[in-house]
């Protein structure tokens, strides 16, 4: 997928969603119109003014990877350029349209969507406009340090081993711009950020367990420790990032 370049992405540089190339396909059915090419417009205060379809996931969390959709289903789809390649995965919008407003957890690419266009759930859409719209204006920003009440949590992806390590982190709120994992009497090792949101070691960490480092987009960085090398397994913690 390329890249869509637009006073939007510019915008969403300068907060907690940052612009590069995607290539994830998404899961995705029940389009509620066909995209169209709508121009991104900043208004002020990291706000974008766009537009919004809505639709449902097929199964799980999307692109991103998540096992399921978040509390509520409220979530959302973003442009190619938005999603960055899993950067934005995890991060939340607060959309305000003709009927209200409503916070969302970004957990998947619209590949269809040009810069500006939002697809939200089918529940979130209905918080902000009538459903029978099927297309309309929104505005939307990203927040910044939002109140997920849960600590971080940890997926370790299926194929794992000790010579090959994919991580999920889940529960972060920010954005997140960098995870590290330390094995027993190791050195800290930066992972590379999949575009479908998994952290690889593609030479592997050894058989665990491992401290995690997560570092957000607004510079908050913690470490959970004992994450064990076990397969398909959330592993929840006590350790929040804020």
């Amino acid at each position: 997928m390329r890249r869509f370049p637009s006073v939007l992405a510019a915008a969403l540089a300068a907060t907690s969603l940052l612009p590069a190339p995607a290539l994830a396909q998404s899961a995705r059915s029940g389009e509620s119109a066909a995209a169209t090419r709508v121009p991104a417009k900043a208004v002020g205060g990291n706000a974008i003014r766009g537009k919004a379809t809505f639709y449902e996931l097929q199964s799980g969390g999307g692109n991103c990877s998540y096992p399921s959709p978040p509390a509520g289903n409220l979530y959302v789809a973003l442009s190619p350029g938005e999603y960055a390649a899993a950067a934005a995965c995890g991060g939340y919008l607060n959309v305000t349209g003709p009927r209200g407003a409503v916070r969302v957890k970004v957990v998947d690419q619209c590949p269809e969507c040009p810069a500006g266009h939002i697809d939200l759930s089918r529940t979130a859409f209905a918080r902000v406009a009538d459903p029978g719209k099927g297309m309309v204006g929104v505005t939307y920003r990203p927040v910044r340090n939002p109140r997920v009440g849960r600590p971080l949590s940890f997926r370790v992806k299926e194929g794992s081993s000790q010579w090959w390590l994919a991580l999920l982190v889940i529960d972060h709120g920010n954005p997140l711009t960098s995870v590290e994992v330390k094995a027993a009497g190791g050195a800290w090792r930066k992972l590379a950020r999949a575009d479908y949101n998994y952290w690889i070691a593609e030479s592997g960490m050894g058989r665990g367990p491992f401290a995690v480092r997560v570092t957000d987009t607004r510079g908050h960085r913690v470490t959970a420790k004992r994450v064990r090398l076990a397969p398909a397994v959330v592993q929840r913690t006590t350790t929040k990032m804020y």
